[in-house]
């Protein structure tokens, strides 16, 4: 870690797809925007209040930016950590900058919904600048193992027995 970087959490959903960036046979890289929208319960009016969204750039590098493409979709509930840095550029003689969070790991929210997770096999080169083997950009990701593909035909068959089980104590 660097000194003074200012390393952060964000809470929030994703704003769309995540887009590649970079050519094949690079570093692969992703970004996308991340919306954050606080909200406090007011009891004296008996509801919940939200704030304005704030929004930011998330970019996820190698490895990262492949599961990102794969797994992540506009409108997720997701959390990235990572390093808040500011990116500057000159367009039309003027200069910009904008606050970007480098994402270390990103992960859907568990509060929000449910997630199947597919480990990468170890002993797979690590993708990276001249790593061997496919080029992830034109690699598509692999369907579902078998093991996923039997966990979720198992958890849809105990969610039907949980429905049919309320069902009957219903009647």
């Amino acid at each position: 870690m660097a000194i003074n970087e200012i390393k952060t959490t964000v809470f929030g959903f994703m704003g769309a797809q995540p887009t590649r960036l970079g050519q094949p046979g690079s570093t692969p890289v992703c970004s996308f925007r991340l919306g954050s929208t606080p909200a406090h319960y007011d009891a004296a009016a008996g509801v919940w209040k939200r704030k304005s969204t704030t929004w930011l750039t998330v970019k996820a590098f190698r490895t990262l930016a492949v599961n990102a493409l794969a797994c992540l979709h506009k409108g997720d509930p997701v959390m990235v950590t990572g390093s808040l840095v500011t990116e500057e550029w000159i367009s039309d003689g003027q200069p910009h900058s904008s606050l970007v969070l480098v994402a270390d790991g990103i992960g859907h929210d568990l509060a929000r919904g449910q997630d199947t997770f597919t480990r990468i096999r170890s002993g797979t080169a690590p993708i990276d600048e001249g790593a061997d083997g496919p080029d992830p950009w034109t690699t598509p990701p692999s369907s579902l193992s078998s093991e996923t593909a039997s966990a979720s035909a198992s958890s849809a068959s105990s969610a039907a027995e949980e429905t049919s089980v309320k069902a009957s104590d219903a009647g």
